[in-house]
């Protein structure tokens, strides 16, 4: 049986993201509308709320090496209004946050670090170049790459990677051919940005179907990736594939309702994979392989009328979790035990 922790309320809250810094864990998380922004340490139940933040946050990571040193993606605000979105570094000072604008990104949605270069750059993504209206797609998205200096808080390096990825929406982090990759989803598929010999960076089509999310785990445990999707763009089905001699083979389907919040990992010593629906049921739930061969899946409801945006499935001292930013509910919660 699951057991479920209340950690934070933030209202509207899109992003959960958990992690560890010099020696404590944290999960952060912040508002697609308000200015809530909130820092957690996991082993001594204790919030921090970041100041100086606009709201419309959609990603929130650590930077490496840079215990204390934050970055985000805000501005980004329902529905797809992201003109003003772009980078925030955030830092503690004696006083409490110092948060200011690192780069302006128009539409900024996603980012990842990435060791390159014998230091740390940003991939950033933008959901489209330009958009006259929330349903404005006719300008494919932006993929960038950032390289701050020694001195991170100066402006750092920007460089175009491609410009060609409409609907540009899920980014993963995953191993593909033995190299560090950062998956990117759209329209026209799932693309590897790879880094390639003297400082150039590759593009890569992994998948040829339009992918909201996308993550990757090995759920019958032959040693290879199975390939978990939901599609199309905010889309109603998740599946799951599995590489052959054909390429990708589809091994299950199954229904979801503006399926969001893709995620999967290691629970208990069982891969799983969960999934939000951010309408119908709006449920958060969770998907472990019987026999893939045979396409047998359970599927189960972790919690009914959460309306997931984010999940993330981690481990911190021994236990396992599950970390869903309920957005229906205004809270973030994690989730500990048993799935049976």
């Amino acid at each position: 049986m699951l057991k479920k922790q209340n950690i934070l309320q933030v209202k509207n809250v899109y992003t959960a993201n958990a992690f560890a810094v010099g020696g404590q864990f944290f999960i952060g998380a912040g508002s697609e509308t308000e200015p809530e922004v909130k820092l957690y340490e996991l082993d001594n139940d204790r919030e921090d709320l970041l100041e100086g933040c606009p709201g419309g946050m959609m990603s929130f990571l650590p930077f490496p090496r840079k215990g204390g040193t934050f970055v985000t993606i805000m501005g980004l605000f329902p529905p797809f209004i992201g003109q003003e979105a772009g980078l925030y570094l955030h830092g503690k000072t004696g006083n409490g946050w110092e948060t200011f604008k690192i780069a302006k990104l128009p539409f900024a949605h996603r980012c990842e670090f990435v060791e390159h270069g014998g230091g740390y750059s940003l991939v950033a993504a933008t959901v489209s170049k330009h958009k006259e209206n929330p349903g404005d797609w006719s300008r494919p998205g932006e993929v960038f790459l950032f390289t701050p200096g020694e001195d991170v808080t100066r402006p750092w390096g920007k460089e175009r990677i491609d410009s060609g990825i409409t609907r540009n929406h899920g980014m993963t982090r995953t191993i593909l051919d033995g190299k560090d990759t950062i998956c990117i989803s759209g329209a026209e598929g799932i693309f590897g940005i790879i880094p390639g010999d003297r400082q150039r960076w590759a593009v890569k089509k992994v998948f040829d179907k339009e992918v909201s999310e996308m993550t990757f785990i090995d759920l019958d445990g032959d040693g290879n990736q199975e390939l978990v999707t939901i599609e199309p763009f905010h889309g109603n089905t998740l599946n799951i594939y599995k590489k052959g001699g054909k390429g990708w083979e589809l091994k299950f389907s199954d229904s979801l309702s503006f399926g969001h919040g893709l995620s999967s990992g290691k629970f208990n010593g069982i891969p799983v994979v969960v999934a939000g629906n951010r309408s119908g049921s709006l449920a958060l739930e969770a998907f472990t392989v019987r026999d893939l061969s045979k396409g047998v899946v359970r599927r189960m409801v972790i919690e009914p009328e959460a309306g997931p945006t984010q999940t993330q499935v981690f481990s911190h001292a021994s236990r396992d979790y599950i970390l869903s930013a309920n957005q229906r509910k205004n809270e973030v919660a994690i989730y500990s035990g048993s799935l049976d």
